[in-house]
C-alpha cells in the first residue's frame, strides 16, 4: 500500500491529510474530497504540474489538490 500526504493547493500548512493510494485517480479525488471537506478536482505535484495518472504518485509523496 502506498500513502500520500495531501494539501490544499496554495496552503501547504493547512488542510493536510495522509491517505492510502489505491484504485484510480478518481478514487483518490473522492477520498480526498471526503477527508478534507472539499470538492477535489485535480492533483498537482510541488512544482505545479498536474498529475493525470495514479501511477505517478509514489509512496510518501506530497501532493496538492484544488
Amino acid at each position: 500500500m502506498r500513502r500520500v500526504t495531501l494539501f490544499l493547493k496554495g496552503s501547504p500548512k493547512n488542510g493536510n491529510q495522509v491517505v492510502a493510494v489505491y484504485g484510480t485517480l478518481s478514487d483518490l479525488l473522492s477520498v480526498a474530497s471526503s477527508k478534507l471537506g472539499i470538492k477535489a478536482t485535480s492533483v498537482y505535484n510541488g512544482k505545479g504540474g498536474r498529475i493525470d495518472d495514479i501511477a505517478l504518485i509514489r509512496d510518501d509523496d506530497r501532493r496538492f489538490l484544488n
